[in-house]
């Protein structure tokens, strides 16, 4: 088992923030996360507002969404947290084996919303937790580096479409309440890192900071009888979103981004090729393989979605299926929490559940 006999201190430091949105539907993650010019149900106004007003149809979503992100390492180290677990994992020590063998990552995603062709409003959550361990942490010690994020808004959102022209514009505001920790914890003591297994204790060590942005997007949409072309533009945070209160987190910069598509289609089918260039102005200064999205979704009789796609530099698949007033998806993608491909890498799974129309 591993052991140290030093002092245990706890260090904070900054955490990286990508280009992901505060809320990423599982379908439009699966496609590689293109999804300015096309999204799924509450992603689409936060994707790109613009989009609503092409639904076909007034109404476009009323319903609850629930979603689990994890790595298959986590799936062994919950084992350790189960009543009936040995001394040794309660002593945290076994915890920390499975830390150092394997990083840990685990999250989980709902919302509720309302949105039709002129706009709609939102409620969400998004919280998870990513441990990691080095043997020679910022301080030169054996050291576990935990990041999360704990992101909780509402959205409001309008959109239009310009008269005589294949364009629509659309608007978000959104208020959020959020924490990033990013925390070291130098390994002194088993008993130490035993006390973080509690969810609680992990809530207690960060406060909630707060704040009101706005998301502009526009969309041209040229539709053909079969084959329909799309060119989307979008400003997150326009002139950045100020975030206080709380612990310090940095505020939210103003981003540019602009996406292309084609779809081919019949009544009932339809296939999605979609490009999204992120953060065009290099607000973040993210590495191309992290900041260009692309990905293709086939939907089959309205009822079977089969997506793929280039997320993050990795491969990224999933499938949804439409039961009506159910509908059940799940995803597999790689995400790569630094600037350089390969170096810190998480397979993740998603598996999600909404219940609407």
């Amino acid at each position: 088992m591993f052991t140290l006999f030093l002092s245990a201190s706890l260090n904070t430091f900054a955490a990286a923030r990508d280009l992901s949105p505060v809320y990423e539907e599982t379908f439009d993650i699966a496609a590689g996360g293109a999804s300015l010019t096309r999204a799924s149900r509450y992603g689409a106004a936060i994707a790109n507002p613009a989009l609503l007003p092409f639904s076909g149809s007034f109404h476009r979503w009323l319903g609850s969404e629930f979603s689990l992100h994890i790595n298959t390492e986590s799936v062994a180290m919950a084992k350790t947290l189960l009543p009936g677990a040995s001394s040794a994992n309660a002593s945290g020590s076994s915890f920390v084996d499975h830390v150092f063998q394997s990083p840990f990552l685990a999250g989980t995603q709902t919302s509720l919303a309302y949105l039709n062709a002129f706009g709609g409003i939102g409620f969400f959550s998004k919280f998870e937790v990513d441990l990691e361990a080095q043997e020679y942490g910022p301080t030169g010690l054996p050291t576990i580096l935990l990041n999360g994020k704990s992101y909780t808004g509402a959205t409001v959102s309008a959109a239009t479409r310009v008269p005589f022209m294949p364009l629509s514009l659309g608007i978000t505001a959104k208020y959020l309440m959020m924490s990033e920790p990013a925390i070291s914890i130098d390994l002194a003591d088993p008993n130490a890192i035993a006390q973080y297994q509690d969810p609680s204790a992990l809530s207690a060590l960060v406060n909630q900071s707060h704040g009101i942005g706005y998301d502009l997007g526009a969309l041209l949409f040229i539709q053909g009888p079969h084959m329909d072309w799309r060119w989307a533009l979008k400003i997150d945070d326009v002139a950045g979103t100020t975030i206080s209160g709380g612990d310090a987190v940095d505020d939210f910069k103003q981003v540019l981004s602009t996406g292309a598509s084609v779809t081919f289609h019949t009544g009932k089918d339809a296939i999605h090729i979609a490009i999204d260039r992120r953060d065009l102005q290099n607000a973040y200064a993210t590495p191309a393989f992290k900041s260009t999205r692309a990905g293709v979704k086939v939907l089959l009789r309205g009822y079977i979605g089969i997506a793929a796609g280039y997320y993050d530099g990795y491969p990224s698949y999933g499938t949804e299926l439409d039961l009506i007033f159910l509908k059940i998806g799940a995803a597999s993608y790689r995400r790569e929490r630094t600037n350089s491909p390969g170096l810190s890498a998480r397979n993740v799974y998603v598996m999600n559940l909404a219940t609407g129309f």
